[in-house]
């Protein structure tokens, strides 16, 4: 009893510190959201030189993606011409690092490490992305570029409107069950793992790294999920270049989400891009170590707990954070299942492959409202379905290539 205790204690710790700094990274995802559509996001990116790896890189390190959200976007930016470097770079920083994990970063870590992570994956994505345009360049014009009719970008007030459920959906949707199961397993290293593990039973900070490595690259984690999970460790011993190593490869890559990537740039290009992030994070990290142990820079700050902050406002975000999660699973998981059952007989059930998290669910959503005499669209996320009345039969290939055009499969 006692054990589990502790348990719940440190979870609740856990919540309690982020939950609020989660809210202003959200905040700043939305404004985003209004600000840049995804269509000026492809027009930008779509182009195969130098400058588009850059803007790739840029345009990514705001961008509230998960690894599997974005896999559709980049398959989409291919697609419009964009070439493999700048896509990669794209796959790179747009996962690692968003708005509501550099405050997540920051809350748990503190600001040093919360930079330093935006700059690691910066470096990251831009070495990639120039590497494998110099190593595996485009020969011939494959990307289609005006393929069928695209999705049209909502008006501003449209999306002025929209913040609210663009948050509250795409943005926690995305990030919320792997968050919590992250947010446990921080509590579970917090009771059981002991102090200083890494540094007496891993050999040393590049051993450490190597295993974050080899943890990291595989599985999913977004980078929200994956920050916790590093402060836990970090306060049990792991040195910061083995989380800042974890942090690089984890949000960045999955096996999940591989084969698709191999089907947007190929498998040359798939293989730089698992050795560039494998590389320049072990790199990255042991840079991180030498300069915390040369300039003695705090990485992990001793204040990081921001005690600066109001307890009203922490409490303010404890609660509302809380009810999100709370009105997320009981729209999500019962009350859409009552609009699917409401449409007693569909005109039209597409499978859709590809679809992993609730971004995606909107994308598809999306893309087949974009099909004049559409109605009624349900997309259930769990089968991978998305069901449809349609005033003619003709337009269901137009909806099929709509939906292929945002990155899935029909």
């Amino acid at each position: 009893m006692e054990i589990l205790i502790r348990f719940f204690s440190e979870v609740w710790s856990f919540y309690q510190e982020i939950a609020i700094y989660l809210l202003f990274g959200f905040v700043v995802a939305g404004i985003l959201h209004v600000l840049f559509p995804e269509s000026i996001v492809r027009k930008q990116l779509g182009k195969s030189s130098l400058s588009s790896v850059i803007k790739s890189t840029l345009f990514g390190i705001p961008l509230p993606l998960c690894s599997c959200g974005v896999v559709p976007v980049a398959a989409s930016m291919r697609k419009s011409g964009a070439s493999k470097g700048s896509v990669i770079s794209f796959l790179i920083t747009t996962p690692q690092i968003g708005a509501d994990s550099f405050f997540l970063t920051y809350s748990l870590i503190g600001w040093v490490f919360a930079v330093g992570r935006i700059v690691a994956s910066v470096i990251t994505a831009l070495i990639a992305g120039i590497a494998i345009n110099l190593l595996d360049p485009d020969r011939t014009n494959e990307a289609e570029q005006g393929t069928g009719e695209s999705t049209k970008d909502n008006s501003l007030a449209e999306r002025l409107r929209s913040v609210p459920s663009y948050i509250e959906y795409e943005l926690l949707g995305s990030i919320i069950n792997t968050l919590l199961i992250g947010i446990l397993i921080a509590g579970a290293v917090g009771v059981f793992v002991p102090d200083n593990f890494f540094s007496q039973y891993l050999g040393g900070p590049f051993v450490s790294m190597l295993v974050m490595l080899a943890i990291g690259i595989p599985i999913y984690v977004c980078a929200s999920a994956s920050t916790p999970i590093a402060a836990a460790l970090m306060m049990k011993g792991l040195s910061p270049g083995a989380a800042l190593v974890f942090l690089l490869s984890g949000p960045a890559t999955n096996a999940v989400n591989l084969s698709t990537v191999v089907k947007i740039v190929g498998k040359k290009a798939t293989t730089f891009y698992l050795l560039a992030i494998a590389g320049v994070s072990l790199l990255l990290g042991f840079l991180l170590n030498q300069a915390g142990d040369w300039l003695h820079i705090p990485v992990m700050s001793a204040d990081h707990q921001h005690d600066v902050l109001p307890h009203w406002l922490r409490l303010f975000g404890t609660v509302t954070f809380g009810l999100m999660i709370i009105w997320y699973y009981v729209n999500t998981k019962i009350i859409n299942k009552i609009k699917i059952r409401r449409i007693e007989v569909p005109q039209m059930v597409l499978s859709v492959r590809g679809m992993s998290c609730m971004h995606c669910a909107k994308n598809v959503e999306n893309a087949v409202s974009a099909v004049e005499g559409t109605s009624d669209i349900v997309v259930n996320l769990d089968e991978g379905k998305v069901q449809f009345n349609i005033d003619d039969a003709g337009k269901v290939e137009r909806v099929k290539k709509q939906i292929e055009l945002a990155g899935y499969e029909v």
